[in-house]
């Protein structure tokens, strides 16, 4: 595939006096794998305890605003249960708001087959949520995935059965349950992403002994496999697809390729595909956790990076989608500690500008040397400014 032509300079808003930085935006340490909803300017997650939460944040500046943690769920989903389904609570957007969806065990103890579906919606305001609903079936299923177009009426999820078969359905609808067309079973919970603006989903699956990325049209049924090219896409991590505004609105994906090269296809509208932009992360790097987001009509990405000598992320950085953009890829995290830092999550502010949380482990901490995210190495919720 070949380059497209330049765009027009890319107006990027970067701080010429930016720095790597980081705070900590919360002490305790069972904040982890927290989910954001910009539009109800909250955060979900389950604690040690396996207690479902909401949480709100200012919109001005992202600090977490106290005290305003909402119970959801005495009984979901526990850290050490999520070594079965990979993810905690996701936000799925409908047209009454923002609601949250995650994996519920029926009984002990926590097998794929006791898992279940559960919802907790809220009001409008966000002020009262209601009690958890059992989304069926009553068979096994697990670690959904949530579409994130605001104002849906037709929400979707997708997840696992206890056998990591992959399938999607309509929120509401159990009948409208379908496996995920072309795509093998997993050995543990992959999260298949919606394609944001475009009823569809994106996967990497094997081609001759190398990943490729398809999408899965669900209004029709067509599965596309929309890369060829040369390079494993998305080994360890998952594609993204979004509707980028510097490109008319235009679907662009974004896939990892072996590993240290975030690659970015642009579609014409008529099936037909090419890449506009590849960034390659510094020497002796590995990609984790890649995430787009859009800020003032750009299109960025927000990453962890494993970098020599570590074997686990050490850093978070920022990627700007455009091949004009005068700084394509920059640190705002300070790493100098060599400490662990896993799950960044964009949250935009009115104040701040573009603020990254994300959780911290000191792998000094570990008593048997071998697991820097244990429990005991956790120093809480950090966030970092970066620069937009």
């Amino acid at each position: 595939m070949t380059l497209l032509a330049p765009l027009a300079a890319h107006a990027q808003a970067l701080k010429s006096d930016f720095a790597p930085n980081e705070t900590q935006a919360a002490p305790r340490k069972d904040l982890l794998d927290l989910e954001f909803s910009p539009s109800r300017s909250m955060f979900t997650w389950c604690d040690k305890n396996g207690q479902l939460w909401v949480g709100t944040l200012d919109p001005a500046t992202g600090n977490i605003l106290k005290p305003t943690y909402k119970l959801l769920d005495t009984d979901a989903i526990t850290p050490q249960e999520m070594s079965i389904t990979t993810n905690g609570p996701e936000w799925v957007s409908t047209s009454t708001g923002d609601h949250v969806v995650y994996t519920k065990f029926v009984a002990d103890p926590a097998k794929p087959s006791a898992a279940r579906l559960a919802l907790v919606e809220g009001s409008a305001d966000g002020t009262t949520w209601g009690a958890p609903i059992m989304l069926g079936p009553n068979a096994g299923r697990n670690a959904p995935y949530a579409s994130d177009d605001t104002g849906d009426t037709q929400p979707r999820i997708s997840y696992v059965d206890a056998k990591n078969n992959h399938y999607w359905r309509y929120l509401y609808d159990v009948a409208s349950e379908a496996p995920v067309l072309g795509m093998a079973r997993t050995p543990k919970p992959v999260s298949v992403r919606f394609t944001k603006g475009n009823n569809g989903l994106v996967y990497s699956q094997d081609v001759n002994g190398t990943n490729q990325v398809f999408m899965e049209q669900l209004d029709t049924g067509k599965l596309t496999q929309i890369t060829s090219d040369d390079g494993a896409k998305d080994v360890r991590t998952v594609p993204w697809m979004w509707r980028a505004p510097e490109y008319n609105n235009k679907l662009v994906l974004l896939s990892t390729v072996n590993e240290n090269e975030l690659r970015f296809y642009k579609g014409d509208g008529s099936g037909k595909w090419a890449v506009i932009n590849s960034i390659m992360l510094p020497a002796g790097s590995t990609v984790a956790s890649p995430e787009p987001f859009v800020y003032l009509g750009k299109s960025y990405v927000v990453l962890a990076v494993k970098s020599e000598p570590y074997t686990y992320p050490t850093a978070i950085y920022i990627a700007a989608v455009s091949p004009t953009a005068t700084t394509k890829l920059w640190k705002v995290s300070d790493d100098a500690d060599g400490h662990e830092r896993i799950d960044p999550e964009v949250f935009i502010t009115t104040q701040n500008g573009v603020v990254v949380f994300y959780n911290k482990f000191n792998p000094a901490m570990d008593p048997t040397g071998e697991q820097p995210t244990c429990a005991a190495c956790s120093e809480g919720l950090f966030r970092a400014t970066t620069g937009l």
